[in-house]
C-alpha cells in the first residue's frame, strides 16, 4: 500500500486494497486497546457509513447498501476493500476509540493504482524480453539520425519519462501524455481510464557504443518509484562484401558472398542460348500455320465471289434466254 509525500495511500485496481488507520499504524494507539471503530466514505455521518468494530464484532452497514465481502476491518484495524475499483477513489473518516479515553478521528486519502504490464520502460523497435531491462535498437549504417521511441502505456497515476545519456546527462526529449478510454466490454476494464506516455529524442546513428538510457518514474512503476531500460544502437550493412571482406573472413567460416563475383548457377550463356532458339522455333511454327489457314481462307474468298458475279450476270438475263444459256 504504497504513499505518496502528501499520505494519500495507493491501491492496485483489481486487488485487494488495505487501507491503514494511522493511529493504530503508528501505535499512538495500540491495536490491544482499541474498543470501537468506525469507516466512512467522505465526512462523517449516519449515511456514509461503511462498516463498523465493536468489542471483536465487525459489521457491515447493510442499511446503507453494503453488502457483506465488499468492505472488512482486520485485526490491526486496517480497513479493506476487497476488490479495489475506480469508485474506490476519494476520502475516508474513521473513528477509533480506544480503553478508557474518548473518541478519535481522522481521514484518509485513498487513490486507485494500475502497474504497467511490462516492469520497464518499452522502447519501440528494440529487440527486449518482457522481464529485460536493457535492448538493442537496429539502424542502417548510412542513416545520419535515428529515432527512440520510450512508452509506458495504460498505467495509472501516470508515469514521468526522461532519457538520458550513459544514465547521467538529461536529453532534450518530446513527451506526450494520453488518456486511455477502452470501450465497454471489451474485457479490458482494468485498463481503461488510464494513461499512456511516451518519449522521443533524435540520436547519431553511428554513436553504437553510446547507451542511451530511458528512466520512469511514478507510483504506478512499484515500491522503488523508478525504473530504467537501457538501450544501445546495432548498425546494419548490406549481406554482399568485398573481395578483401571474404578474405578476412574466411578463419571465422563466414560464407559472404563478393559483391562482383556471380554465384555458380548464373551467367550460363549456353543454356540462354537454348531457349532463345527454342523460342524462335515455336514463333517460326506459329507463322507457317497462320500463313496457311489464311491461303486457304483467300482462296475460298476468291472462289465465291466468282460464284457471286456469274450468278449476278444471269439475273439480267430474260427467263427464256436464261434457260437457252443453262441448256
Amino acid at each position: 500500500m504504497p504513499a505518496n509525500a502528501d499520505g494519500a495511500v495507493f491501491l492496485e485496481r483489481g486487488h485487494r486494497g488495505i487501507v491503514p488507520c494511522p493511529l493504530v499504524n503508528s501505535r499512538r494507539i495500540p491495536p490491544g486497546d482499541v474498543e470501537a471503530m468506525y469507516w466512512y466514505y467522505g465526512p462523517k455521518s449516519d449515511a456514509s457509513m461503511l462498516i463498523s468494530y465493536i468489542l471483536g464484532s465487525v459489521t457491515p452497514q447493510t442499511r446503507n447498501g453494503i453488502q457483506e465481502g465488499v468492505y472488512n476491518i482486520d485485526s490491526e484495524f486496517n480497513f479493506v476493500i476487497e476488490n479495489v475499483t475506480t469508485f474506490n477513489e476519494g476520502t475516508y473518516t474513521f473513528e477509533v476509540k480506544p480503553k478508557s479515553d474518548v473518541m478519535h478521528e481522522g481521514q484518509v486519502e485513498v487513490l486507485e493504482k494500475v502497474s504497467p504490464n511490462r516492469p520497464y520502460p518499452t522502447v519501440i523497435g528494440c529487440n527486449e524480453d518482457h522481464d529485460a531491462d536493457t535492448c538493442e535498437a537496429t539502424v542502417w549504417y548510412d542513416t545520419t539520425v535515428h529515432n527512440l521511441t520510450c512508452v509506458m502505456e495504460q498505467v495509472k497515476p501516470a508515469v514521468e519519462l526522461k532519457w538520458f545519456l550513459g544514465g547521467l546527462t538529461e536529453l532534450k526529449a518530446y513527451l506526450t501524455v494520453r488518456p486511455v478510454a477502452i470501450t465497454a466490454y471489451s474485457g479490458s476494464s482494468l485498463r481503461n481510464n488510464t494513461y499512456s506516455t511516451s518519449v522521443s529524442i533524435q540520436v547519431p546513428s553511428v554513436d553504437s557504443d553510446v547507451e542511451y538510457v530511458c528512466e520512469a518514474k511514478g507510483v504506478a512503476v512499484g515500491s522503488t518509484g523508478s525504473t530504467r531500460t537501457r538501450v544501445r544502437l546495432a548498425n546494419i550493412r548490406p549481406t554482399t562484401a568485398t573481395n578483401n571482406e571474404v578474405q578476412s573472413s574466411t578463419n571465422s567460416g563466414s560464407t559472404l558472398a563478393l559483391a562482383n563475383e556471380a554465384s555458380p548457377t548464373a551467367n550460363r550463356p549456353f543454356e540462354k542460348c537454348d531457349a532463345v532458339i527454342m523460342l524462335g522455333v515455336a514463333c517460326s511454327i506459329i507463322v507457317f500455320i497462320a500463313c496457311v489457314v489464311i491461303g486457304y481462307l483467300l482462296k475460298k474468298l476468291k472462289k465465291l465471289k466468282k460464284y457471286k458475279r456469274k450468278w449476278k450476270g444471269m439475273e439480267q438475263v430474260p427467263l427464256q434466254e436464261r434457260g437457252n444459256r443453262v441448256n
